[in-house]
């Protein structure tokens, strides 16, 4: 059995498989980009057929209900997101449904994603979930994909892997590292899910105002330690409790272990050590941009 470590390597330098527990939203009708462009993060205005936006979608508070991949289908736009997304943001977007000529329905679809830098290689929609190039191919074969894959010195993946590679890259996960309590500058999702040159949408105005004008309480970090942390456990700077792991894996390359944490915004700073049961981690990332002003 191939390390966690190689495959992680993969998603890295190569391309690494896996079948994502993904579902399907399909947004139709003459209405469908006018009406979605009025309930998304990002912009979608002048996708082409074959084309990917990452994008949130966010309450009247500018709370996080949802990330997907919109994949511009030409006759449709659909939006791939967690299973257990589906129904819950279908629900929430129908309420917005007034006169528009827009129909929305889950679809089952098996989606394999491929992810970095040869990716491309594979045919599929551009959706980089690494940061270091990906492709996401919806009802593609698994196993097609793992041999083509091989062929280029990478291969299949597993959880383990996976979760490694994406705490490396500072990625939080939805319903791991945010959830509908989170703004999406918290995350550190904000310069690749939002547009702020785009028209108006749902929670908009709360979003550009804590960009322009707010200031976040707590940022997303990328921290690395000797040991391992618990999720949930507490950061501590003194005897002050100032964050919260929220994922973690152990790089054996790194000789650590990597984590991700909410921590309160004046300790959030590369290179602070925080300490906790497991011991010191210090803050080696902090993804995403910065807002500054007077609290939100």
């Amino acid at each position: 059995m191939v390390e966690v470590v190689e495959q992680a390597r993969w998603l890295r330098d190569s391309v690494g498989v896996r079948a994502i527990d993904a579902g399907m939203l399909r947004v139709s009708g003459p209405d469908r980009r006018t009406w979605l462009q009025g309930q998304i993060t990002n912009d979608v205005q002048a996708t082409a057929t074959g084309d990917a936006v990452y994008t949130l979608v966010v309450d009247v508070r500018g709370k996080i209900l949802a990330d997907a991949w919109v994949l511009d289908r030409g006759d449709a736009l659909d939006l791939v997101l967690s299973k257990n997304q589906v129904g819950p943001l279908r629900d929430h977007l129908d309420r917005f449904l007034v006169m528009e000529d827009v129909e929305l329905t889950p679809v089952d679809a098996r989606i394999v994603t491929a992810q970095g830098p040869r990716a491309h290689e594979i045919e599929g929609f551009a959706c980089d979930r690494l940061g270091t190039g990906g492709i996401d191919v919806i009802d593609g074969d698994l196993d097609e994909i793992v041999a083509r894959a091989r062929g280029l010195g990478g291969g299949l993946v597993d959880e383990a892997a996976w979760t490694l590679a994406r705490i490396r890259a500072g990625r939080p996960a939805y319903g791991i590292d945010f959830d509908r309590e989170n703004y999406p500058q918290e995350t550190g999702l904000d310069p690749i899910a939002v547009s702020f040159e785009k028209g108006c949408y749902v929670g908009q105005e709360v979003v550009c105002m804590l960009q322009n004008r707010g200031q976040l309480r707590r940022r997303l970090v990328k921290l690395l330690g000797d040991s391992e942390p618990a999720t949930g456990a507490k950061l501590r700077f003194g005897d002050a409790d100032v964050g919260e792991i929220t994922s973690h894996a152990f790089d054996a390359e790194a000789g650590g272990a990597w984590a991700l944490a909410y921590v309160k915004r004046v300790h959030a700073v590369r290179g602070n050590t925080l300490t906790s049961d497991s011991g010191p981690l210090t803050i080696r990332e902090i993804p995403g941009s910065h807002a500054d002003g007077p609290d939100l």
